[in-house]
């Protein structure tokens, strides 16, 4: 048996968000989800997660950017000199990925991308009352990839005992790409290959010689799609988005596979 860490990301992104990773772990078709402490719809997740009892399965998931599609986004950050850091932000709210800084002569943005990443994981600890899960956090694929951030990333892991982190993912895994990883690491942390769901099904062979990974989801109500629980998640290969019962359906029918949260690492 594999075994699976499956995880929701982005808990606090938006009132659908928050319904359908809800719904999820009632119908038990995730194991964890990650908490988005920059954005107006915190409370709301927050008060999903204690109505439902699964505290201990939330994790900090971090931001330092607006949506990757470039849709509106409110999510604002918690220090004051990130606020005013126009390579992140513009009238004190996060902007859209694209252009995030990543030159090497951006590096020097670390500290204030550090200072960022532990009043998140800070508001994190207090939302949650210290009963989430400390030793995992979560990063969106795509920004995690530029200089500033993986260093902050890498001085976070140290400072904060950190044991488990999302760093990219199988598709990512070009020579390019692989150097910021490198950067970002921390012989204490463990690294685990990750991909969304879509991913996993359409190529196994990616994790064939893996005995842990994580598949990763993003629960939502499409608007085409009416009142149906979705995976809406990015295809790498242009396929049409799920419901989520019928990806984590396909998970368990291959009957080698064990789906945990990662509270049990």
């Amino acid at each position: 048996m594999k075994k699976v860490f499956l995880s929701a990301d982005d808990f606090g992104r938006s009132p659908n968000r928050n319904k359908a990773i809800d719904e999820s772990f009632k119908k038990g078709l995730i194991k964890s989800a990650g908490l988005i402490v920059t954005g107006q719809y915190l409370q709301d997740a927050v008060s999903q997660i204690n109505r439902g009892g699964y505290v201990e399965h939330i994790h900090c998931h971090f931001n330092v950017s607006g949506n990757l599609n470039g849709e509106d986004s409110m999510d604002r950050p918690l220090t004051e000199k990130m606020a005013k850091d126009k390579s992140f932000c513009e009238n004190g709210l996060f902007k859209p990925y694209t252009g995030l800084p990543n030159r090497p002569k951006d590096i020097f943005k670390f500290c204030k991308v550090y200072r960022e990443l532990c009043a998140q994981y800070n508001r994190f600890l207090q939302v949650t009352e210290g009963k989430g899960n400390r030793r995992h956090i979560d990063f969106h694929l795509w920004y995690n990839l530029t200089w500033p951030v993986s260093i902050a990333l890498n001085l976070f892991t140290w400072t904060h005992r950190i044991k488990t982190v999302r760093y990219i993912g199988v598709h990512q895994e070009h020579t390019r790409r692989k150097i910021f990883r490198i950067l970002s690491w921390n012989p204490f942390v463990k690294f685990y290959r990750s991909s969304n769901i879509d991913g996993f099904l359409t190529h196994p062979e990616w994790f064939e010689k893996e005995s842990c990974f994580e598949l990763y989801c993003h629960p939502d109500y499409m608007k085409d799609r009416g009142d149906v629980l979705m995976d809406n998640s990015i295809s790498y290969f242009g396929h049409d988005k799920q419901p989520m019962e019928t990806n984590i359906q396909l998970l368990k029918q291959r009957g080698d596979l064990e789906l945990v949260s990662w509270a049990n690492e």
